[in-house]
């Protein structure tokens, strides 16, 4: 049995490198497909948006509610009270009196926002529903707390969907022609023979909370060594077949696999999420909502995007399932849940590594 080393310096991951993780866009795990070129030119056309001026935004909203049939009235910037666009409904059933908000964030809309709007709408006599309209997404606490109410939520990829629908393609006219040019660059390009690559593990979920991405390396179930344990504090393993990368694009934690390159004997990777229980110690996996593993495999090929089930409080760690190599030599993901309560150590102990107590 292996004693791990590395474990007991679970602490301390530089925070800066962990912000480095969760960039822009992290709404875009929700698009299923999740194909690369389609999410960079949401991306694009999100970053439009958010280069608008806050009144031209405004009026884009109000514009988008006329070709939905509602009469609009923008409300003066020094009196709107948490409002900035007012429509009335006239259809017979489903009509009324809607305030709007919008916000042109960038990262998750805060629950207090979701908050102050519907008290802005408990004491308007006039309105009947509440709308709230961002570029970015919002979290399930968001979600949670307008259900049985009067107020809709619209978030970003949901906002394009609508300008679209209604035919506001002149909006994201630059980032169609940037993917036109980007399509006929490459046209020009000579053919070349694209070289394998490592697979891209991306891990993405919702809300604010920080977690840990680890790998195992194993025959069956039981870990090759210490040194195929892939977390914060070992990077990669010894070949460097399995590494931990910062910053890939909207992932909130990446993995690259180079599946071809792992040992022969090798038959399984375990992938483990975890909370950082160093620096938070009440920290556990009920933040982790919403999770959702991507598998990009290769240029030319679709990605292959896995749902998982949320986070429970009662664990600090938890494992989203394996890889597992059939004797074809073929690996086949399969989503196999389980709880640590113990988090990453009890993880790794439970596949054959002895951890040092610090």
């Amino acid at each position: 049995m292996s004693r791990s080393r590395k474990l007991h310096r679970l602490g301390n991951p530089d925070a800066d490198e962990r912000r480095a993780q969760r960039v822009l866009f992290r709404h875009l795990r929700d698009d299923t497909t999740a194909e690369r070129g389609r999410m960079a030119k949401r991306v694009r056309e999100l970053q439009l948006l958010l280069s608008m001026d806050p009144v031209e935004f405004e009026r884009l909203v109000a514009r988008l509610m006329e070709a939905m049939g509602l009469k609009v009235e923008l409300t003066a910037r020094s009196r709107d009270g948490g409002v900035d666009v007012r429509g009335i409904d006239t259809d017979p059933f489903r009509g009324g009196n809607v305030i709007v908000q919008v916000k042109r964030y960038r990262d998750t809309v805060p629950p207090s926002a979701v908050r102050d709007l519907y008290g802005t709408l408990r004491h308007d006599e006039a309105a009947t529903k509440a709308v709230l309209v961002t570029t970015s997404r919002f979290g399930p606490s968001s979600h949670q707390f307008v259900t049985g109410k009067a107020v809709t939520l619209i978030n970003g990829s949901e906002l394009v969907g609508l300008l679209k629908h209604h035919g506001f393609h002149e909006v994201f006219t630059a980032a169609q022609e940037e993917s036109a040019a980007e399509a006929a660059g490459l046209a020009e390009l000579p053919a070349i023979e694209v070289a394998a690559e490592p697979a891209r593990l991306l891990l993405h979920w919702t809300g604010e909370e920080e977690y840990d991405i680890a790998a195992l390396v194993c025959r069956g179930n039981v870990a090759v060594s210490d040194d195929h344990l892939v977390f914060y504090n070992n990077g990669s393993t010894p070949d460097g077949s399995v590494r931990l990368v910062s910053g890939y694009q909207d992932a909130d934690a990446c993995l690259l696999v180079d599946f071809d390159a792992l040992p022969a004997d090798v038959d399984r990777l375990v992938v483990i999420a975890a909370a950082d229980t160093e620096n938070h110690p009440d920290a556990t996996m009920a933040g982790f909502a919403g999770p959702a593993l991507i598998l990009e495999t290769g240029v030319d090929q679709d990605a292959a995007v896995m749902h998982l089930a949320d986070g429970a409080e009662t664990n600090t760690a938890m494992r989203l399932g394996r890889f597992d190599r059939d004797a074809s030599g073929d690996w086949e993901f399969t989503p196999a849940l389980a709880g640590y309560p113990g988090g990453l150590r009890q993880a790794v102990v439970a596949y054959g590594l002895e951890v040092e107590e610090a």
